[in-house]
């Protein structure tokens, strides 16, 4: 009986051990949507994009290698916003901007 008692006392710390990260873990996300809120409301209306704002909500752009396997160039292009909120993915592809194509 005393060994089973230890092993629920050992399982329960265990558990206990693992909601009290996830806990931190979502107290740090919810701190972060918060921070990142206050930054977006900040610019509710804005009209052109400047460096300040860029630099404000937005910690990085990835802008992979090209892809030209399909016969076209597709390109993947990452916006990661600060705060660890989100990441945007876009895909520009030639064909979609191809200057060169005539109208039907």
């Amino acid at each position: 009986m005393s060994a089973g008692y230890e092993d629920e006392q050992k399982a329960l710390r265990s558990t206990v051990a693992g909601l009290t990260a996830y806990i931190e873990t979502a107290e740090q996300r919810s701190s972060d949507v918060t921070a990142f809120i206050r930054a977006v409301r900040k610019y509710e209306h804005i009209t052109e994009l400047t460096p300040e704002l860029m630099h404000e909500l937005i910690s990085k752009i990835v802008v992979h290698a090209p892809d030209k396997s399909s016969g076209h160039r597709t390109q993947e292009i990452e916006i990661h916003y600060r705060f660890d909120v989100a990441v945007t993915t876009a895909v520009a592809d030639s064909m979609k901007y191809d200057k060169k194509r005539k109208a039907a």
